[in-house]
């Protein structure tokens, strides 16, 4: 092999390195972005499980129906924010909130504020969906509201639906981490084979520089036996 197909050779092998460690990198940074999400998700619905008065500071909806469209479609993933000055919502705001309508009752709607109105000391939303002809048929209460929407992810939904899946925890979760975990073993496997033949070279080298030693000693003795010959002559 020539001094340029090495060269070729080592670049080629440090070029898959790189490339190796990017994807290492790439999956890590993407478990710890869907393992984040899946543990705020999981926790969040558990808090809310056991206390229903509990609004978490952020949520994330999946939209499916199409009362809002074509402003926010369905399987689009919505992000909220937790309302704590309830002044500040209004009028073309989206919100979410827990529906008293008879039509969607107890159900959790993401509907635009169409007007707003102060009874009692305390403000009520007016809300619409944007694809449906007339105004929903109660008014939404302060404590009914979970968040105001901040922007939305269009088609975002699919992933959340797959995500929360047992499918999507294997595939997104489980292989992903399984993948990380042998090409670590991988390459500590490597380590080790390299550091065998370091060792494996050093002993030959050891070997054959024994060797030489000694055939160096049997040079001196000869050339030693030579000149006391002469001198005897």
């Amino acid at each position: 092999m020539t001094k340029d197909s090495k060269k070729d050779s080592k670049n080629i092998k440090s070029s898959f390195e790189h490339i190796g460690k990017l994807i290492s990198v790439s999956i890590i940074v993407i478990l710890l972005f869907v393992g984040g999400f899946l543990i705020y998700y999981f926790i969040s619905a558990k808090v809310v499980a056991k206390n229903s008065d509990y609004i978490p500071k952020f949520s994330l909806y999946t939209i499916i129906s199409g009362s809002m469209e074509p402003a926010i479609k369905v399987y689009d993933l919505i992000f909220d924010v937790r309302v704590d000055d309830f002044s500040k919502i209004k009028k073309g705001d989206v919100i979410t909130f827990h529906s008293r309508s008879p039509i969607s009752f107890e159900k959790t709607v993401t509907h635009r504020v169409v007007d707003v109105k102060i009874v009692n000391d305390k403000y009520e939303f007016v809300t619409k969906g944007d694809d449906n002809p007339t105004a929903d048929s109660a008014t939404v209460r302060e404590e009914d509201v979970i968040g105001k929407t901040l922007f939305r992810l269009p088609q975002f939904g699919r992933i959340q639906i797959f995500l929360t899946s047992k499918i999507g925890w294997i595939m997104f979760i489980l292989i992903p981490a399984l993948g990380i975990v042998i090409y670590d073993v991988i390459k500590l496997l490597n380590i080790f084979n390299v550091s065998d033949s370091a060792k494996g070279i050093k002993a030959d080298l050891s070997s054959e520089e024994k060797a030489l030693n000694e055939e160096n000693k049997r040079i001196k003795e000869t050339i030693e036996q030579i000149k006391k010959r002469h001198k005897v002559n």
